[in-house]
């Protein structure tokens, strides 16, 4: 048999054919998937892929990257998540910004703010008087957070505070919920036993589940993400507890601050033409984006 030269779409890359009538047809289907599977490589793929621009302000960002549903790791070892996801758009949309993820838990990011190494934070973070003193925020809402008791699903004896007297609740260290349970116990006899985790939902709801702690004040959604992702046999219960806005945080710098000033006109833009609410639905299972006493 004898072989014949040919040159496939792409510059410098050559494929061989049979010059048989024979084989024709056999090779014909073959030779036009190759073709086709050469010509896409050829080409650019942007449409999954996003080009960082290298003359882009490079922002590293600190954000946990083990709590569904705002910050955590995909199946295929992809951070992703609503924090993330957000300021992914928010990038799109300003080509002159990169913003590159750094996962690590909340105290690890505040000293590592201090240090200079990075200059973000994207937590789910909510203000309060010392820390604004200290450090920036972006006036837009990233979203509204409802928080609400949890208890194991087979459980019907709590459903506040008050039934927590001489139980365990599980606690993450540095929410406002911690705050809430200080107070209830400054007065409570007897108080409620409080164990204190910095690992957040991923840890007071796997307390609850597993009966090492008798309920928890977790977000309704990572509530409902452990439920339907993770398949903890849990329940929300009771009144909401608190709702709380959260934010970006950053450094106090005259740069960063004009960073935030984009990341504040882009959400406008994005709450303003339903990308916010659709990034709300997708990761948080419903649109928490505006405040839910004001509906």
């Amino acid at each position: 048999m004898r072989w014949s030269r040919s040159y496939a779409p792409c510059e410098g890359k050559e494929f061989y054919m049979f010059n048989t009538k024979k084989l024709t047809k056999l090779f014909a289907i073959g030779a036009l998937a190759l073709g086709v599977l050469v010509v896409a490589g050829c080409g650019d793929d942007t449409s999954k892929e996003t080009k960082v621009n290298p003359d882009a302000k490079v922002v590293n960002v600190a954000t946990r990257g083990t709590v569904r549903p705002y910050s955590y790791t995909d199946d295929n070892g992809n951070l992703t998540g609503f924090d993330v996801e957000l300021l992914k758009e928010i990038e799109r949309r300003n080509p002159d910004l990169h913003f590159n993820f750094k996962p690590m838990a909340v105290d690890a990011a505040f000293v590592a703010m201090d240090a200079g190494q990075v200059d973000m934070i994207a937590n789910q973070m909510r203000r309060n008087p010392t820390r604004e003193a200290k450090y920036y925020y972006t006036n837009e809402v990233n979203n509204y957070s409802t928080r609400k008791l949890v208890v194991k699903n087979d459980r019907n004896d709590i459903s506040k505070l008050d039934d927590l007297k001489g139980k365990k609740i599980a606690v993450t260290t540095s929410s406002e919920f911690n705050e809430l349970v200080k107070q209830f116990n400054e007065t409570a006899n007897p108080q409620i036993e409080v164990i204190y985790t910095d690992k957040a939902g991923a840890e007071t709801l796997n307390l609850v589940a597993t009966g090492r702690a008798d309920a928890a004040g977790e977000y309704e959604y990572v509530i409902n993400s452990a439920i339907k992702d993770r398949g903890l046999p849990l329940k929300a219960v009771g009144d909401v507890l608190a709702v709380v806005p959260t934010y970006f945080l950053s450094k106090r710098t005259d740069d960063m601050k004009q960073v935030n000033e984009k990341i504040d006109k882009t959400m406008k833009e994005m709450r303003a033409d339903g990308t916010l609410k659709k990034l709300s639905e997708q990761y948080l299972g419903g649109d928490y984006t505006f405040d839910p006493t004001q509906k």
